[in-house]
């Protein structure tokens, strides 16, 4: 399909302001994207999960590689492209189909056309854009499928609620105690796995992760740091949200190798982050976590994210599937309007994504952390709650499609793809930043301890479980394997419609929290047994 410059489009920021011309002399990091080699057609990932769990079979990364991934003469024809705009290449990869290209303001302008100009928001945050489309030589529109780093405004928001008003009730608790009380397999910590962090804030401490660590007697891990190009890290001061996802899932799957992938916040980020986890055939991660995201849609309802971006990150969800890689992503901390201000319900994406599996918050209900009945409600308060609702971008998948999903709370009601999946404690855990305890509530502790459970999940069955939707829509939720809540809402601060927990899935904390025995035998039994009903 050749090049469509109006998919790469994208609408200013809400209530931005062009302010000038970008200075010219600028450094740009271009991520280009192109085709599969030799016209090859992703399979439908959904057949390999209606076989039972023993009789699937993923590609390795390197197989994929060389069937699905891009021809080197495809990549080799964007690099001298550039060099002959003077744009230096950084990166090329065949499996992730893309080409990293480096030069100015000026050099970029005159390779691909659009005039690049400064933004101001009305909160101040400046950006880089244009408002002319892309264009690219006839030997460059049947190759490539999407042009990525032109417009550098800010995508992904921490799913962390800090400095939020009042400490959450009840007083926060720790990763290993929120495993102990939905049973997580003891007898399984990890080993043989590697969990996947996607990170665009500033580092963490490692003093943070010995101290914490420390505290609870288990042995800190030493995660692995991925710099993708153009991430601008810096220890000090320390950044919650990493460190946080670091001790739910390093905490309760000991055992699991951390990797952590740092990137810059741009739509080139997320591509470059998500496309090097879900090939990194050297740390190999079976199940990745992102504690990140942003509406769907901004003010007015144009897309937040180009078509281009959603299609590409889409696609390597899809590409995860087939791999045995499973992804979790949290869905956000202000409610159903996800922080918009157009009195609309919203979504977070990459949540949203159908291939994905989105994680919405839970809070006790009587507020007791020690008491003998473990009884969960929607996590709201006055200054947070759950993110949910329905997609205004993807139509209802077909593992969902018995699940009666409700439609949009916005007026017309359309249906669409329901988040979250599943939910879990979301009231606060006390991890270690700057060398103090810290409570950090939010949903962004809950990708990570689901990603820690598949972790043991993937150890204790012997097999990846991969692509996680259709067995708890099926299997898992047949086998009363996860905990429904039927209390509250995830109303934020009345300016949206909003969404009330119901028996069965609802959009505030869908299927329920997890049983981790009982999901391993609902899983076992599946896997000797027939495939997952659709």
């Amino acid at each position: 399909m050749p090049f469509d410059p109006n998919k790469n489009k994208r609408q200013p920021a809400a209530g931005a302001k062009r302010v000038g011309p970008a200075n010219p002399d600028d450094s740009i990091s271009l991520t280009i994207c192109v085709r599969r080699r030799n016209g090859a057609v992703l399979p439908d990932p959904m057949r390999i999960f209606a076989k039972p769990l023993r009789e699937r079979t993923y590609l390795s990364r390197d197989d994929f590689a060389s069937t699905y991934g891009a021809a080197p003469e495809d990549l080799a024809k964007v690099v001298a492209f550039g060099q002959s705009h003077g744009l230096v290449e950084k990166e090329r990869s065949i499996a992730r189909r893309l080409v990293v290209l480096s030069g100015t303001v000026a050099s970029v302008s005159a390779a691909l056309g659009p005039q690049l100009y400064e933004y101001e928001c009305p909160n101040g945050e400046r950006y880089r854009g244009h408002d002319d489309p892309t264009l690219l030589p006839a030997d460059l529109a049947d190759i490539v499928e999407g042009v990525f780093g032109l417009d550098n405004r800010k995508m992904a928001r921490a799913h962390a609620a800090p400095g939020t008003g009042p400490a959450p009730a009840p007083a926060p608790q720790t990763p290993p105690w929120a495993a102990r009380n939905y049973n997580f397999p003891a007898a399984a910590d990890g080993t043989g796995q590697t969990i996947g962090l996607i990170e665009f804030g500033n580092g963490y401490n490692p003093a943070d992760i010995a101290s914490f660590f420390s505290g609870l007697g288990l042995p800190a891990p030493v995660p692995i740091n991925v710099n993708l190009v153009g991430a601008e890290l810096a220890s000090n001061p320390p950044d919650p949200e990493v460190t946080l996802d670091i001790a739910v899932a390093g905490s309760v799957a000991p055992g699991a190798k951390i990797v952590v992938y740092f990137a810059p916040w741009t739509e080139a980020g997320w591509v470059q982050a998500v496309s090097t986890a879900i090939h990194d055939s050297g740390n190999a991660p079976s199940v990745i976590s992102i504690s990140w995201g942003l509406p769907e849609l901004q003010h007015g309802g144009g897309l937040a994210w180009s078509q281009a971006a959603t299609q590409k990150i889409s696609a390597l969800f899809q590409e995860a599937a087939h791999l045995g890689v499973t992804v979790f992503a949290s869905t956000g901390d202000q409610g159903s309007s996800c922080g918009m201000a157009d009195r609309r319900a919203h979504v977070s994406y990459p949540a949203s994504d159908p291939w994905v599996t989105a994680c919405g918050g839970t809070m006790l209900k009587d507020g007791i952390p020690d008491a003998a009945e473990f009884t969960e409600v929607v996590w709201s308060n006055p200054s947070a709650a759950t993110g949910g609702g329905i997609s205004a971008v993807f139509p209802v998948p077909v593992w969902q499609q018995k699940a009666n999903t409700q439609p949009s709370a916005n007026p017309g009601g359309r249906p669409g793809r329901g988040i979250p999946d599943v939910a879990g404690y979301a009231a606060g855990y006390n991890i270690v930043v700057g060398g103090v305890a810290t409570p950090e509530p939010g949903t962004s502790g809950v990708a990570p301890l689901w990603a820690g459970l598949v972790a043991l999940l993937n150890q204790s069955l012997g097999r990846k479980l991969g692509f996680l939707n259709p067995q708890l829509y099926a299997e898992i939720n047949a086998a009363a394997a996860l905990n429904a809540i039927t209390e509250g809402n995830n109303n934020f601060d009345d300016t949206a419609p909003y969404y009330t927990a119901q028996p069965g899935w609802d959009p505030c904390t869908g299927l329920g929290t997890p049983h981790g025995t009982k999901i391993v035998a609902a899983l076992s039994a599946a896997s000797s047994t027939s495939g997952s009903a659709a």
